[in-house]
């Protein structure tokens, strides 16, 4: 009887060795614009954690996932958020050796999504691989053990998209359960799986065509410009801690002029940008390179910078205890002068939004674009977090 006991002993053992290995669900977080669901997003890890710093282990197996609530979404345009966030949460180091990773990681997003789509992306600890899924078909994959916390970091770091959405993936496995059911609801159809992998074929065939074409008549490559002389690399570290120090501590300043909100692009107060504007964006966007996307990123990462210098903490506001998250995307022409600004997402207290925006308009005229990046108009996203010392 003893040999059996103890060889259901062990099994029992390993089961168990099996189950804490399962990736395990430690937080999500649902992201909203003009007051609209986009999607959820999840982060799975084999040990669950309250703190970046334990999330960010990167010998621990781990996953993000997003499933799409909206019913249609540019693939882009979400994109273009995450590396807004990859820009403001990572060292210039880090992105300088990051970049020919984001080119390849950018090209997997195109087209658009439709409500029920999951988009994963999984982190093999043995191999140091990141692997790209969208409803269970493989997109592409990244051989670079420090890729994926390059990503999280958008999520987690000093200035995500906002402290609630930080808070909501740092919950160490306690979810609403609301929103967990809400999450668990969304999954892709057999015919949009059917149709993802008939247009994956199809791109994988041109792209191969395309590919042979260009090899057989590709001139001499030409030296890559030096990108520390076109844009001084910024120190990220200061930036990004620089949304909570100075808004939590800077005394508060006389307040400017009555705001003038308005959005970019639109003309209404607070709509819902139409897909066909979405479009437009998408066919006018510049080849990718990692030169491109590393001039974004550190252009990106200076404009927050020169505007976090101009924001305060209302006085009342703080009197009350009032905390909250801001976000609005910013239209700037060639000379950095303040074109349009849009509220993507409010805090409930209309001091703290004013204050956001009065700071947008204090800060006018940014730096202007270097010359890569120069065009009628340079749009990008600033979250601003309001938040009073513990």
């Amino acid at each position: 009887m003893k040999p059996i006991k103890l060889i259901i002993a062990l099994m029992v053992f390993a089961v168990a060795l099996t189950a804490k290995a399962a990736p395990l669900l430690n937080g999500l977080a649902l992201e909203q614009q003009f007051n609209k669901d986009r999607y959820i997003a999840a982060v799975y890890s084999e040990t669950l954690a309250d703190s970046a710093s334990a999330l960010l282990d990167n010998n621990t197996p781990r996953r993000l996932e997003v499933r799409i609530v909206a019913d249609s979404l540019s693939a882009r345009r979400f994109r273009n958020q995450w590396m807004e966030g990859i820009a403001i949460n990572n060292s210039s180091n880090v992105l300088s050796s990051q970049a020919e990773n984001m080119v390849t990681f950018a090209k997997l997003f195109s087209g658009r999504y439709q409500k029920g789509d999951r988009l994963t992306i999984d982190f093999e600890a043995g191999t140091g691989t990141t692997k790209v899924a969208l409803n269970g078909i493989a997109l592409g994959e990244i051989a670079d053990r420090d890729f994926f916390n390059t990503l999280l970091r958008a999520w987690i770091g000093p200035v995500p998209p906002s402290t609630d959405f930080r808070d909501g993936l740092l919950a160490a496995g306690d979810v609403p359960p609301s929103l967990l059911g809400n999450f668990e609801l969304l999954e892709p159809s057999s015919e949009r799986i059917a149709q993802l992998t008939a247009l994956l074929s199809e791109e994988e065939e041109e792209a191969s065509t395309e590919e042979t074409a260009v090899a057989a008549a590709q001139p001499a490559p030409k030296a890559k410009p030096n990108l520390a002389s076109d844009i001084p690399p910024p120190s990220l570290a200061a930036a990004s801690a620089q949304p909570q120090t100075p808004v939590k501590e800077a005394a508060p300043k006389p307040a400017a002029n009555t705001p003038k909100p308005q959005p970019a692009k639109v003309a209404a107060t607070k709509p819902t940008p139409p897909p066909v504007q979405e479009l437009e964006e998408e066919e006018d966007e510049a080849p990718l390179t990692a030169d491109l996307i590393l001039a974004r990123q550190l252009y990106h990462s200076m404009l927050l910078r020169h505007t976090f210098k101009y924001i305060t903490y209302p006085k009342r506001a703080q009197e009350r205890g009032q905390e909250g998250s801001v976000r609005l995307n910013v239209t700037i022409d060639p000379q950095g002068r303040v074109k349009d600004v849009q509220p993507l997402q409010e805090s409930r207290y209309a001091s703290l939004n004013r204050e956001a925006r009065e700071a947008v308009k204090r800060a006018s005229p940014f730096p202007a674009a270097p010359p890569q990046l120069a065009r009628d108009s340079y749009q990008f996203t600033v979250p601003i977090t309001f938040r009073l010392p513990n």
